[in-house]
């Protein structure tokens, strides 16, 4: 009898609805105007996911996508009425931000303006560009103002990245101040989760922690323990029975911030991949096309991790590398040069993309020991243009030291002409009989692991190139890159200790008594 009677309800809700357009419809309103009307009703008389759809077209002027609604802002309302917080993992793309940082954000706000909400992200810059996109929601956007026009920028408390506060027009502003004397954070505010700012806030509105991992706080398993001591030490106390959590992200490894929360049973967990069993998760956006476009560019592995949610085909790869901040990293730091080289001579293959790289990769000793891949060429040139890469590279880096050419089949061809320029910094190396298993798995992989090598975090076609490879290996279609930083290493022996390869190279460039690059960096410098 209830189900009948709410049935009849919503039956009847449809009817006056129909009746009220038709109304509109005689008095002239537009079918534009009906529909901004009855989304502004939705928008304003419901705190629902209903509510919230209607809110995120009037704000976007677009339907919210379906996956967004069904599988996470209903979840979210699901787990609030359940005193609980939501894990949500989703893939790259998915509007993850967009639809839950900064809409669902601002319409909490609009709900309650008199709550404190919180982001937290990977890094500063990042929560204060979108704390400041909520901001320019509710300063700006004419779909807020349909929705929420009581609700408004408080200039005089602060309106700016330090944090964001908002005031109802509809009151007097001593009111106002007087029913929120006892909170003390602004309206809203977005930092990096190692900011102290954290300390002693407590949002009673919206907590949103949004991607807090990246390729430098993953690389090791102390690096992720910093991590969850920030969660457990500082985040974790800034939470009140009243607020909204929301952890959302894409995985990066098992032992993430992701997986720790959705283990504590504390929080409902909802996982959001690309597609299920072949059907698309977002086809109007996320096409076939598309999606295997994005496995071409990612790597099978890669792929998996931030499109599928699926781990597990990283639990075999050969090589596990660290990241380094490319922000970091100085151009006048001692840099050497390893070459792959492919010679051009089937030209057919080279033209069909399906040849071998010329790969050129540099590397840079760091101050406090090791080393970086900073960057690289990969190209498929002609012998004169190979030679001119290396010419290049010597010329724009002031403290160039040499660069090690694969001395084995085309590469002792190549070694032969470019001994016409004895200006170049060559040094020619061969492999020795050691097999790719050896070079590459065995001397190379642990520095890799253990971060005695690491990788720039910039964005260049040579290093994607490189991470493909290594997240490849062994079934990647070239290994050309790795090769290149293969040779680049075996020319820094004394970053490396590597004393079972000093007997192939010259006296100069043995570990025993090297000559510390920095120290007469520093001595030169003003």
């Amino acid at each position: 009898m209830v189900m009948q009677s709410q049935d009849s309800d919503v039956k009847d809700l449809k009817i006056q609805a129909a009746k009220a357009i038709e109304i509109a419809r005689g008095l002239g309103y537009s079918d534009d105007e009906i529909e901004k009307y009855g989304l502004t009703a939705a928008a304003q008389g419901r705190d629902d996911p209903e509510g919230f759809k209607a809110f995120y077209k009037l704000i976007f002027g677009k339907e919210i996508p379906k996956h967004a609604l069904e599988e996470w802002i209903k979840p979210l309302y699901a787990a609030r009425a359940e005193g609980k917080g939501l894990v949500i993992e989703a893939f790259r793309g998915s509007t993850k931000t967009t639809t839950l940082t900064i809409a669902f954000t601002a319409f909490r706000i609009g709900k309650e303006p008199h709550t404190a909400n919180l982001l937290i992200q990977v890094g500063d810059d990042i929560a204060a560009d979108n704390s400041q996109q909520v901001a320019d929601i509710i300063d700006n956007s004419p779909g807020w103002k349909l929705t929420f026009p009581d609700v408004v920028p408080d200039r005089e408390r602060g309106w700016g990245a330090g944090g964001y506060e908002v005031k109802r027009a509809d009151l007097e502003y001593t009111q106002w101040r007087e029913m929120n004397a006892d909170r003390k954070d602004p309206t809203l505010v977005g930092v990096g989760y190692k900011s102290r700012e954290i300390i002693g806030k407590h949002p009673d509105g919206v907590l949103i922690i949004d991607d807090i991992h990246d390729e430098n706080n993953t690389a090791s398993s102390r690096e992720l323990e910093t991590v969850r001591k920030i969660l457990t030490g500082t985040i974790f106390p800034t939470m009140t029975p009243n607020t909204w959590t929301v952890f959302v992200g894409t995985p990066w490894v098992e032992q993430d911030v992701l997986h720790y929360v959705a283990s504590t049973g504390e929080f409902m967990h909802v996982r959001t991949p690309v597609m299920r069993d072949e059907k698309l998760t977002w086809k109007q956006k996320f096409t076939k096309e598309v999606i295997e476009s994005a496995r071409k560019l990612a790597g099978s592995i890669q792929f998996a991790r931030m499109f599928m949610l699926d781990l597990s085909m990283a639990h075999n790869k050969v090589f596990k590398y660290q990241a380094y901040p490319a922000s970091e990293i100085r151009f006048n730091w001692p840099l050497v040069g390893g070459v792959d080289y492919a010679g051009s001579g089937d030209a057919q293959k080279n033209a069909s993309g399906q040849g071998d790289f010329f790969a050129f990769a540099y590397v840079a000793k760091l101050p406090g020991g090791g080393a970086v891949v900073v960057d690289g060429v990969l190209d498929r040139p002609t012998q004169a243009q190979a030679e001119e890469y290396i010419k290049r590279a010597q010329e724009i880096y002031p403290h160039w030291m040499r660069c090690v050419v694969e001395g084995d089949g085309k590469g002792e061809e190549f070694i032969q002409t470019i001994k016409r320029n004895p200006g170049l910094k060559i040094l020619p190396l061969k492999t020795g009989g050691k097999g790719k298993a050896k070079r590459l798995e065995r001397q190379m992989s642990p520095w890799l692991e253990n971060g005695t090598v690491r990788i720039s975090d910039a964005e260049t076609p040579f290093l994607a190139e490189l991470r493909r490879e290594l997240d490849e290996y062994p079934n990647s279609a070239h290994d050309d890159a790795l090769d290149a930083l293969y040779w680049a290493l075996r020319g820094i022996p004394d970053v490396l200790s590597m004393p079972r390869f000093d007997a192939d190279l010259p006296p100069p460039v043995r570990k025993q008594r090297q000559r510390n690059p920095f120290m007469a960096l520093a001595r030169s410098q003003p």
